[in-house]
């Protein structure tokens, strides 16, 4: 009996492990003839946020904080610069009206092939650059919509919630890599009006909260 029930527990271990690995988007119903999630682009002139990113290494944990600018440039270009409040710049990307992007400028602390890479892909999704369009399909799962995109590694998923672009998943072969969510958009191409980057291999996180034009800075 003990070894009968000692095999079944480690039948159950191996089930619950094999769940807890397996891909977090399956048995998807997919749906023909749907709307692009291109149709929640963002489109602005000038947004700016508080921007603070709170994580951990090793043991220790960091914090920065700031604000986030997004500026559309007269010549097409875009521009989203992190500075702290002394006006000391975190980093600054650019991308040209054929998508390229460029880092302008990092913090040296900061200035890592992986650091640089990360950053790259959070402000892609969020603003929906560099994505493989041919390769986008639509998913229905319950009452969400999935609008999903191949990366060179893993997926990314736009995900319409009551007729709006609710969050945006990343996701690798057997779990959530980064979740963008998003809340206080008031229109399909809108800025949202609090955003939150949480990164679940990297540990840490980025919440914005936008500023007003005419709010006390």
């Amino acid at each position: 009996m003990y070894r009968l029930m000692k095999h079944f527990l480690k039948l159950i271990s191996i089930v619950l492990l094999f769940a807890s690995c397996s891909a977090p988007y399956r048995h998807l119903q997919e749906v023909k003839d749907a709307d692009s999630a291109f149709k929640y682009k963002p489109e602005f002139n000038r947004e700016i946020y508080r921007c603070a990113v709170d994580g951990k290494f090793l043991l220790k944990k960091f914090h920065l904080s700031g604000i986030l600018f997004f500026k559309q440039l007269d010549n097409g270009n875009t521009r989203v610069v992190f500075q702290n409040e002394m006006g000391l710049n975190f980093f600054d990307f650019g991308w040209d009206i054929n998508d390229s992007v460029t880092l302008y400028e990092m913090l040296p602390q900061l200035h890592r092939p992986a650091v640089v890479k990360l950053l790259e892909k959070d402000l892609d999704m969020f603003l929906m650059r560099r994505l493989n369009r041919a390769s986008e399909i639509a998913f229905k799962k319950d009452n969400e919509l999935l609008h999903r995109f191949t990366l060179a590694n893993g997926y990314v998923y736009y995900i319409e919630k009551n007729g709006g672009l609710a969050e945006i998943v990343n996701t690798g072969k057997h779990s959530k890599v980064i979740t963008i969510s998003m809340s206080g958009k008031t229109s399909p191409h809108a800025m949202p009006g609090t955003v939150l980057f949480k990164h679940y291999k990297a540990h840490f996180s980025i919440q914005l909260t936008k500023i007003n034009e005419h709010a006390d800075q």
